[in-house]
């Protein structure tokens, strides 16, 4: 009989015990204040998946991190930038004619985001949550330098064209939710969806200017200059929900 007391004394507490692991299930796996954390996109089908960085609201690349606040809050930043250098070389022969076109664009934008995140009650490795978010994309000068050169006996004559665009801003919000499901500690796979409001101003003064060299060396200069920009606004909800894979340290 004591032989029998004692392995139910052992069954009872080893059950205690994993009740109480099991109710803490919660704490283990998910993020606390102070943590860190950064996600990726996963983009695609079974055989087609890759993986991406995340986009803001103007559809700009960013590097997007999470810092817990508190237990239940985190603030979600976002960072990027694109820089374009697209340079073409072209060389075509026709008799004794030889004509050659150079031309480059260059453009940049930078994009800042950041929001607040409240984590609503977990339900075990489920963790749901609603955000508001704000994305500010600056769009720079947007310039295309073109080259025209034809070369015969004579010489070479010369066409250089110079055009500046003015660029601009995107300003965003995104309010919406999502959750997370936590695989184990600290790593998550999760979707959110939200209603954007979006706002884009590009453009203003173009600057066109023109240069015509001859064979003999005399130069002709034009210069145009007007007007043109560009706004638009769109209000919807994100169609389709990405899925992110997220850790936090």
């Amino acid at each position: 009989m004591n032989r029998l007391k004692s392995i139910a004394i052992i069954l009872t507490s080893f059950f205690l015990s994993f009740s109480v692991l099991a109710q803490d299930t919660t704490k283990y796996f998910l993020p606390k204040a102070g943590d860190f954390g950064a996600s990726i996109v996963v983009n695609g089908l079974t055989n087609n998946i890759n993986l991406s960085t995340n986009n803001n609201t103007y559809g700009q690349n960013i590097l997007f991190a999470k810092y817990y606040l508190k237990d239940d809050l985190a603030l979600r930043t976002g960072l990027g930038f694109k820089l374009n250098r697209t340079l073409r070389e072209s060389a075509d022969s026709a008799g004794a004619l030889l004509v050659e076109v150079d031309s480059l664009r260059r453009s940049f934008s930078v994009n800042v985001s950041i929001g607040i995140e409240k984590h609503l009650t977990a339900n075990k490795r489920l963790d749901p949550f609603v955000f508001g978010q704000l994305d500010i994309s600056m769009i720079g000068k947007s310039r295309n330098e073109i080259e025209n050169r034809q070369t015969s006996t004579f010489g070479t004559a010369s066409t250089e064209r110079e055009i500046i665009r003015d660029g601009g801003f995107a300003l965003g919000l995104n309010l919406g939710g999502g959750f997370n499901y936590f695989l184990a500690k600290n790593f998550s796979a999760g979707t959110e969806l939200y209603l954007g409001f979006q706002y884009v101003s590009v453009g203003g003064g173009i600057t066109d200017n023109t240069t015509n060299t001859t064979a003999g060396g005399t130069r002709m200069s034009t210069f145009d200059s007007r007007d043109d920009i560009s706004k638009t606004t769109v209000l919807n909800v994100n169609p389709t929900a990405q899925i992110n894979f997220s850790y936090f340290f």
